[in-house]
């Protein structure tokens, strides 16, 4: 960078103000939750299962990752009163995913978590609770 250009306080002064708004936005993006798009694989405690939503295709994902027993299941709820959207179970650990299509619709917050379950038992070792807006 030529020395005039380090020199210039309005441009020292722009390159202050640009990287306090990249901050500001970045810090802003983690708060809010996560797009449909973008909701990446959720896992279980200890990493026992992992979970996914698709919004290209709908698609709510279960895949169990240890052969221990347990089968993975990805919950899907309304965040607002925590209705039942959607239980995706997969009971093989064999490199393959299990899937629904549940109805999501537009604008609503859903939350969703990967578990694992043995039987008709309740769900253990979950993950939190992830949001994502369809």
């Amino acid at each position: 960078m030529p020395q005039q250009i380090k020199n210039n306080p309005r441009i020292r002064a722009g390159a202050v103000v640009a990287t306090t708004v990249g901050l500001a936005l970045t810090a802003g993006m983690a708060a809010t939750p996560a797009s449909a798009a973008s909701s990446g694989w959720w896992t279980s405690a200890g990493n026992r299962a992992e979970g996914y939503y698709n919004s290209g295709n709908g698609r709510v994902y279960a895949n169990d990752l240890r052969k221990d027993g347990y089968s993975a299941i990805t919950q899907v709820r309304t965040v607002r009163d925590g209705y039942f959207v959607a239980d995706v179970k997969d009971t093989l650990a064999n490199g393959l995913v299990s899937w629904k299509t549940p109805t999501l619709y537009s604008r609503v917050n859903f939350k969703m978590r990967v578990c694992v379950v043995k039987g008709s038992q309740a769900p253990t070792a979950c993950g939190a609770w992830h949001q994502f807006v369809k």
